[in-house]
């Protein structure tokens, strides 16, 4: 049994080493392909990285075509002027650009010369500028649970929405007292069908008790009767007993049922005038109930809770809308006096430092957006020199061939002449 249990912790032991080891392995062959993929990007990153122009330039730098058969002589010159008038458009687009990139920079210098009260004015605009941005961004992400379906359905009954919460709260207490109502009238209802029943009971009771006086007396008067026949004994006192029981019996049962009728009556009248207090209450209720839902139905809300919860998000919401055309007001004028102080100053594009505004509130943006503006226009001059060089490639390229092919001269320049390019340049 040793052995076994021994053998059997090998195999577990042995299992546990070889899942580490594929574990590892995985591990390693993951931490590979990360490894191969970073540097895949960092590569990419790098060859376009204003450092590495040059390293790129010679990577895709063009290889030297020397046709020898004419045709390809004219297909390759056709090329090359198509590349020249490419290059040339690239090189128009870049300086357009660098252009703008330059004039960004002047306006930079023309913003950092300004002086006095003219500078105390706009940096105090700028400023101001940005408060409101952050007041308005605010206002944008506000934090509030009413829908804009609620605000538009409470809009038309804004100045009323005061007094209907209030309506809502007295006819939903006004709906409870007629609850309370409805149930006293039902128990009310409930102890006079007891009390009626009772009543009934009582009345079959002394209708079975007359039934077996009824039944005694004549017992009594069958038996006084056969003792007088047969005993010859007088019988006149059990005669006048019993006779006199019977009216004591009978006058009882007679008040007990008077009694029991009068109760009976006053019992109907209390059930009916009962029945009548709840058919009005009934109504009531049907009517309160009514306005409760129209009113529920007409705001759009489950109960006067609701409502004055919603009509508290309402007048947030509202405030919030206040404050944010106050905001966009004065954000606007802000926008337009920053506008109307860099006109002044000569600045050539004035609406595009409404969106960075915090460079001229924050002399640290200020000297971010240079750094970045001169690094731009570092890469467009390297674009611009790039697309030159290649420019100049092809037109010595064409060059060579009209020098290496003299005789074809003529249908060569004609070609040059058609892409309305100077092949001698």
């Amino acid at each position: 049994m040793a052995f076994w249990n021994r053998r059997k912790k090998r195999l577990q032991e042995e299992n546990e080493r070889l899942e580490q080891e594929a574990r590892r392995r995985l591990d390693e062959l993951r931490e590979q392909k990360r490894a191969a993929k970073n540097k895949d990007l960092q590569k990419t990153g790098d060859l376009f990285q204003t450092g590495d122009t040059d390293k790129a330039a010679a990577e895709y730098q063009p290889e030297v075509v020397k046709p020898a058969h004419k045709e390809d002589q004219k297909r390759y010159v056709k090329e090359c002027c198509q590349a020249i008038q490419e290059v040339d458009r690239q090189i128009v687009g870049i300086r357009e650009e660098y252009q703008e990139v330059t004039n960004s920079l002047m306006d930079i210098q023309k913003i950092d010369r300004m002086e006095g009260e003219e500078h105390r004015a706009l940096l105090n605009t700028a400023r101001s500028i940005v408060k409101l941005t952050k007041e308005r961004s605010q206002y944008k992400n506000r934090n509030l649970t009413i829908s804009d379906a609620v605000i538009r359905r409470f809009e038309p009954y804004e100045n009323d929405l005061v007094d209907e919460i209030k309506k809502m709260y007295d006819a939903e207490a006004y709906q409870n007292a007629l609850d309370g109502d409805l149930d006293k009238l039902h128990e009310e209802k409930k102890k006079l069908r007891v009390e009626k029943q009772e009543i009934l009971e009582k009345q079959n009771a002394l209708k079975g008790m007359a039934k077996v006086l009824i039944v005694l007396i004549l017992s009594l008067f069958v038996l006084f009767m056969v003792i007088y026949y047969a005993l010859d004994v007088d019988m006149t006192f059990p005669y006048l007993g019993t006779i006199l029981l019977a009216a004591v019996s009978s006058t009882i049962i007679f008040l007990e049922s008077n009694r029991n009728r009068r109760d009976m009556a006053l019992s109907e009248r209390k059930m009916d005038k009962a029945i009548s207090l709840l058919n009005r209450v009934k109504i009531k209720c049907v009517n309160n109930l009514n306005l409760l839902g129209y009113n529920r139905q007409k705001f759009g809300v489950a109960d006067a809770a609701e409502f004055e919860r919603y009509w508290n998000e309402y007048v947030r919401a509202k405030e919030y809308e206040r404050r944010f055309r106050e905001n966009t007001e004065q954000l606007n004028y802000c926008c337009d006096e920053l506008v109307a102080m860099l006109k002044a100053q000569e600045v050539r594009d004035c609406d595009i430092w409404i969106g960075q505004v915090l460079a001229i509130a924050d002399k640290r943006e200020m000297v971010e957006i240079r750094h970045k503006l001169n690094a731009q226009r570092q890469i467009l001059r390297d674009r611009i020199e790039y697309n030159e060089n290649v420019k100049k490639d092809y037109v010595q390229g064409i060059d060579a061939i009209i020098k290496e092919n003299p005789e074809n001269k003529e249908e060569i320049l004609k070609i040059v002449e058609s892409y309305q390019i100077g092949g001698e340049e």
